[in-house]
C-alpha cells in the first residue's frame, strides 16, 4: 500500500514542489485549502505525514497542534512550511516533525521526505494490522459472554466483530484460537 500524505496548503508553488517531490518518493498527495478542510479529512482518514502551511493558511498552525491531540494521525510525520512569522522552535512546539522554509525548494523538500520515510515506515511497521480469521469468545465486565470473531491482529491492539456494541473503557476477557495454533489464548484488555 502506497504512503499516504496530506498537504494543507493555498499556494500553487508548494503544491507542485510538493506533489513533485512526493510523486518522486512514491507517495500519494491529497490537497486541501481551509483549516476547516484539513480538519474534516483528518477526522475520516489516516495519513503517513501531513503537511500545513502554518503561515499563509488561516489557522493552520492550529491545524498542527490538533494533529497531535486527535485520534487518527497524532503520530504521523507533520511538515510545518512556514514564511518568517513562524520560526523553527515555534514549529516545532506545535508538533512538527520537520520544518520546511517557505519558498520551498526541490532540494530542501526531497531531503526532509527522505528523512521522514525511515520514521514513516517505523511507525507503519508498529502499527502494521495482520489480517487473520478466528473466532472466539469474550467475556466483558457485565459477565456476558460473547462469540466474536478476529478480523485483524496488529501490535496496538484487536480488531473483533462482535454481536452487539461493546462499552467503550470497558475490562474484557478474550479467548480464541489463531488459525495454525492448537492452544487457546486468553487475553485481558481494554475496550477502546
Amino acid at each position: 500500500m502506497a504512503l499516504q500524505a496530506l498537504l494543507l496548503s493555498r499556494d500553487p508553488e508548494v503544491h507542485r514542489t510538493i506533489r513533485r517531490v512526493l510523486d518522486a518518493a512514491n507517495i500519494d498527495l491529497d490537497l486541501c485549502n481551509t483549516s476547516d478542510q484539513a480538519r474534516h479529512i483528518l477526522m475520516r482518514r489516516k495519513y503517513d505525514a501531513v503537511l500545513v502551511d502554518c503561515d499563509d493558511i488561516h489557522d493552520g498552525s492550529l491545524v498542527l497542534r490538533e494533529l497531535r491531540t486527535g485520534k487518527s494521525n497524532k503520530s504521523c510525520i507533520a511538515f510545518a512550511l512556514v514564511n518568517g512569522k513562524t520560526n523553527v522552535q515555534q514549529a516545532f512546539e506545535m508538533g512538527a516533525n520537520f520544518v520546511l522554509d517557505k519558498p520551498i525548494s526541490v532540494n530542501r523538500a526531497t531531503r526532509g521526505v527522505r528523512a521522514a520515510q525511515g520514521l514513516i515506515m517505523r511507525e507503519r511497521r508498529r502499527y502494521h494490522r495482520h489480517l487473520v480469521h478466528a473466532t472466539g469468545a469474550i467475556l466483558v465486565d457485565s459477565g456476558a459472554e460473547l462469540k466474536l470473531n478476529i478480523t485483524n491482529i496488529s501490535h496496538g491492539g484487536i480488531s473483533i466483530e462482535c454481536s452487539r456494541q461493546l462499552d467503550e473503557g470497558g475490562a474484557a476477557c478474550l479467548r480464541f484460537l489463531l488459525p495454525g495454533s492448537k492452544r487457546f489464548l486468553e487475553i485481558k484488555g481494554e475496550i477502546v
